[in-house]
């Protein structure tokens, strides 16, 4: 059997314009799309049969699709790509709705990075009404200015790093024996004369092995680098961070069984969103992935805008917003874009 030919045939000017016009219908209203209430709400100067044979065309092409026998037509998820392109291929680098960036003071005041983090997460869920989601960086690019030592209960010491932008990194680190207050005086004075100046990678790269290779007077050295060494070994690791499942909730179709069950596999399973935001990681600017193309079986009827960020040149981490394939693209693709800059020179200013 033949296939079709309007599966092969690119749109022309006029299908185009009506399908980015049904997209942005549904995407705002939530309903379906019927030809003669469309024809009317929009002032067409074609009639609403003309307008059926265009939508039929388009359900031909697997750009619509029709839920009900009775009922209008809806966008297939290549009719999301379809409008999400066209959006990309017009779109200025530019966040026109900018009241996020007048909470980046809140963001500088902040002294604990993961807090730095969360509250960068909240507002990008905040503000885009969806689920916003971050793989933070390795702690690698921090450089030491001081390090304290001070004690806890049952054995455990908390190891401070205060870096020299004021980011201030915590570490529970439990010891085998107690060390009294002046011993956790002498560690901090000693490793902060020691480590002040180096990047936590070149602390963990070559300074620890030479500091165990001098002699030192007067301190017991080997536990003040075995408590440094095991304080930073757990600062390689990148961590997610969610926020605002709560707002896919609210969304009708985000709370039917399929779509559900994909919110709680992306809760329970967070693997599944880090193994995404990595494959963010691989190229620089903004990724869109709609439906089926995050290729995740237990994510289903979810769609997630998401963009790497930088310290300086090199990409260190990944944040993005997701929510139902009828996303408000227009509004997250520049929300996603603006934040990921603002977390580049935020992260750039620090590691300097």
């Amino acid at each position: 059997m033949a296939k079709d030919i309007t599966q092969e045939r690119p749109l022309d000017e006029r299908e185009s314009s009506i399908l980015q016009a049904i997209v942005y219908e549904y995407i705002t209203t939530g309903k379906t799309v019927g030809s003669r209430s469309f024809v009317q709400k929009y002032s067409l100067s074609i009639s609403p049969a003309t307008m059926r044979n265009i939508m039929f065309d388009l359900e031909s092409m697997e750009y619509l699709k029709q839920p009900h026998t009775s009922a209008g037509r809806i966008p297939t998820d290549k009719g999301y790509r379809f409008y999400v392109n066209s959006l990309l291929d017009s779109y200025e680098f530019s966040l026109k709705d900018r009241e996020i960036s007048v909470k980046e003071d809140v963001i500088k005041r902040e002294v604990q990075l993961d807090r730095i983090f969360s509250l960068i997460t909240k507002m990008l869920s905040t503000e885009s009404r969806y689920a916003a989601v971050m793989l933070t960086p390795r702690f690698d690019f921090t450089v030491v200015k001081r390090v304290v030592l001070a004690p806890m209960d049952n054995n455990e010491i908390l190891f401070i790093l205060i870096t020299r932008t004021g980011i201030v990194l915590t570490k529970k680190v439990m010891v085998s024996s107690n060390v009294t207050q002046d011993e956790l005086y002498n560690f901090s004075n000693y490793l902060t004369s020691e480590l002040c100046g180096y990047s936590v990678y070149e602390i963990k790269g070559t300074i620890f092995d030479r500091l165990r290779s001098e002699k030192e007077d007067g301190i017991n050295k080997e536990m003040a680098l075995d408590i440094a060494e095991l304080a930073v070994s757990d600062y390689e690791e990148p961590r997610l961070h969610i926020d605002g499942i709560e707002n896919l909730l609210k969304i009708p179709e985000m709370v039917e069984e399929d779509r559900l069950h994909s919110l709680l596999s992306i809760i329970e399973e967070r693997n599944i969103l880090r193994g995404i935001l990595e494959k963010t990681l691989e190229n620089d600017g903004i990724r869109t992935l709609i439906g089926a193309e995050i290729e995740e079986e237990k994510v289903k009827g979810c769609s997630m805008v998401s963009t790497s960020y930088k310290i300086g040149n090199k990409l260190v981490g990944a944040i993005g917003v997701i929510g139902p394939t009828r996303m408000d693209y227009e509004k997250v693709v520049p929300l996603v874009d603006y934040t990921g800059r603002v977390v580049t020179e935020l992260l750039t200013k620090m590691s300097k």
